[in-house]
């Protein structure tokens, strides 16, 4: 069988936890050269081109072996309880039920009848348990420590399709750190739909930096980054207890989204462009070398040519490594598909293309601030005569060595910019 994800890191994370169920099993995993028996689409949803993604796989899935069985899960899934023909699919899995996708599959072959599995997310109280990664697959691994959000910001279908904040038992999420270190992996990223609010279902009082704290006691774990965060979370007394954590990364890529305080506002973003700054600045003040990220949204209803220069002028007061650009898309179900003045599609992407050049200059500028510095860079990957892994920070290091080197920390010697990515030597 093959499996294929898109989107977010909880999905790479998820589709992980599956490969090792079918394995348990005794299932073989072949890679996409090999044709399949079974193939597994776990989608995304966040975007339009996610989902015609996951249609044009699935068609060229099937002119690859007509006979295979198509299974799809996740997001894009959940959103097709009420129109299941739109996709060729055999088995069709909604976000709750993915940990039984074994059982679907087996009642498939004894019956042979497609079928859908699809509850209804939004009456899930709690954090369903679906397994413990027992291998890493990399020398960086995600751990999922929570599911959903009750943000319902006017843009996202994820609430729909993810239902409400469930946050994972942090002894579990200590025991997956365990299995992971002795299986070699260096790194953990902390993954979740939106892992700011971790904890707040839970009684006793637990919090992110909490699970942070605990999977940074794990022998063999050296480094410990977080997915995108909220801005909110990012308080000065939550920014210095992360700093007393060793093994935390300095890099802070957050959900920004615009930086005008009339778009935040439609978009249903509870801050304004004030906090985003003060965040920025209070990161830098407390990190010596942070680096910080931010995703943005062009093109959001409404959003106008001087909103849009608001922006420009807010992101040009944060001090940002890079920029992640997204172009607004309608999705069903959420407030914002049914405002007016919605943006033309040539306007978004000109805004998209001013920050991408904009993106381009920061991460040279950033980059060029550590050109013949000594940095820690844990090597992640080898090819052709090339390492490959990043510092703490996250900036991307390659260097001519041994493979042997694959999963340990060096000093490097940072000698030259080479685009996203700098040249090093091991020193």
């Amino acid at each position: 069988m093959h499996f294929i994800h898109y989107g977010c890191k909880v999905n790479q994370y998820e589709t992980n936890l599956l490969k090792e169920n079918f394995e348990s099993k005794g299932y073989e995993i072949v890679d996409s050269e090999v044709k399949a028996d079974i193939y597994c689409v776990n989608t995304c949803s966040v975007t339009n081109m996610s989902d015609r993604k996951t249609r044009q796989i699935i068609r060229k899935l099937r002119k690859r072996n007509p006979k295979a069985i198509m299974v799809v899960l996740g997001c894009y899934a959940e959103s097709l309880k009420e129109n299941s023909k739109k996709i060729d699919a055999d088995i069709i899995i909604g976000n709750n039920d993915k940990n039984k996708a074994t059982d679907f599959i087996e009642e498939f072959l004894n019956k042979n009848k497609k079928t859908l599995y699809i509850e209804d997310i939004s009456k899930e109280k709690r954090y369903r348990h679906q397994g413990v990664l027992k291998h890493g697959y990399e020398v960086r691994e995600n751990i999922k420590i929570e599911d959903g959000c009750n943000n319902f910001c006017s843009y996202c279908i994820i609430p729909y399709v993810r239902g409400r904040v469930r946050s994972r038992n942090l002894t579990e999420i200590q025991k997956e750190a365990e299995n992971l270190a002795r299986n070699n992996v260096k790194e953990i990223v902390l993954v979740g739909i939106e892992v700011a609010s971790y904890g707040q279902d839970l009684e006793d009082g637990l919090d992110l930096i909490d699970v942070i704290k605990k999977v940074s006691e794990v022998k063999g774990i050296e480094r410990i980054r977080i997915s995108s965060i909220e801005p909110r979370f990012l308080t000065v007394d939550n920014l210095k207890r992360l700093n007393n954590i060793e093994k935390f990364c300095p890099h802070f890529h957050i959900s920004m989204q615009s930086g005008n305080n009339d778009v935040l506002k439609r978009m249903n973003r509870k801050y304004d462009k004030n906090l985003l700054i003060d965040v920025c600045k209070n990161i830098k003040k407390i990190f010596k070398d942070a680096s910080i990220s931010v995703d943005v949204i062009v093109g959001f209803p409404k959003e106008t040519d001087n909103e849009f220069k608001d922006t420009i002028n807010t992101i040009k007061k944060m001090n940002l490594m890079k920029l992640h650009v997204f172009k607004y898309s309608k999705r069903n179900f959420t407030v914002a598909a049914k405002m007016d003045g919605q943006v033309d599609g040539n306007v978004k992407k000109e805004r998209s293309n001013t920050l991408l050049l904009l993106s381009e200059k920061y991460m040279h500028d950033y980059l060029s601030k550590y050109l013949n510095k000594r940095v820690s860079v844990l090597f992640e990957s080898y090819n052709d005569g090339y390492l490959y892994g990043y510092t703490k920070n996250y900036i991307m290091v390659k260097v001519r060595g041994d493979e042997n080197l694959c999963g340990t920390i060096q000093d490097v010697v940072l000698i030259s910019l080479e685009t996203e990515q700098m040249l090093g030597i091991i020193n």
